[in-house]
């Protein structure tokens, strides 16, 4: 039987409902259709995965990676049980790879991003795990968190500036925090991917002890928005400021950030 001209009710993306006592027989993660204000999404051909749903789901192997020092990257986005409402709670099943082994097969990792606040950069990771091993789960109230200032002085001059060896190496978690800090602030860019692609990253500065690997840092990412200089806007020249927090006791993880104009270290 066709539905919604699809075989597949997954695949027609079609929402049916379900009881509490499903959910919680099956857990968040397993959520099929929708129940007590959450919403279960399929990715495939049909239904494309949401910009924001990859960043999260990137989000979430990121943290898996700092932790444990591994290097896994995103093959898919499997599914993604979402949270109504304007700022949002995403429950993402994802396949992913380690790139550093060649013979490593695909895994299939569970991850849960936050946003603490809609249209600003506080997001909270609490899950990333491989599917089927346990984890301590943070489940107290979260904690608003100030928002990184650019200091008095330049911090591409007075912080650690990134060599271009160790951009290449950490390209990829680096630009995750700019496409981040972009995506999560300007959610009325026009362009399909946020224009994340015309994105151009100029230099980082790192406030840490440890530097790159520390669990709580504050990175300055100067780029051009190529994007919106094709529409014409003067300050295109920013500056994301970006800070990451762990803490120990919980294994919350929060990234928190917001943009600026570069004007201000000028």
């Amino acid at each position: 039987m066709l539905i919604g001209g699809f075989e597949d009710k997954d695949a027609a993306d079609i929402i049916i409902p379900a009881s509490k006592k499903l959910l919680e027989k099956c857990g968040v993660f397993d959520l099929k259709g929708y129940t007590l204000g959450l919403q279960a999404r399929t990715c495939n051909k049909w239904s494309p995965c949401p910009v924001l749903v990859l960043l999260y789901a990137t989000l979430g192997l990121h943290r898996y990676n700092l932790l444990q020092g591994t290097k896994f990257q995103l093959s898919h986005v499997k599914k993604y049980v979402f949270s109504t409402g304007a700022a949002a709670s995403y429950y993402i099943t994802l396949d992913a790879m380690e790139a550093a082994d060649s013979s490593s097969s695909l895994q299939t990792f569970q991850t849960q991003v936050t946003e603490n606040c809609f249209g600003r950069f506080i997001l909270t990771c609490n899950i990333a795990r491989i599917q089927g091993e346990p984890s301590n789960v943070y489940t107290g109230l979260n904690i608003g968190c100030r928002l990184p200032e650019c200091p008095p002085e330049n911090p591409f001059e007075i912080y650690y500036l990134m060599k271009d060896s160790e951009l290449q190496e950490n390209n990829d978690w680096i630009r995750l925090y700019l496409e981040l800090a972009v995506a999560t602030t300007d959610r009325n860019r026009e362009a399909s991917d946020f224009g994340l692609s015309n994105l151009e990253i100029v230099n980082v500065a790192v406030d840490a002890e440890g530097l790159l690997n520390a669990k709580n840092a504050i990175f300055y990412i100067r780029y051009k928005d190529l994007y919106e200089a094709r529409l014409g806007n003067a300050d295109f020249d920013r500056i994301a400021i970006v800070r990451r927090i762990f803490d120990e006791d919980t294994g919350r993880f929060t990234l928190v950030g917001q943009n600026q104009s570069s004007d201000i270290i000028n």
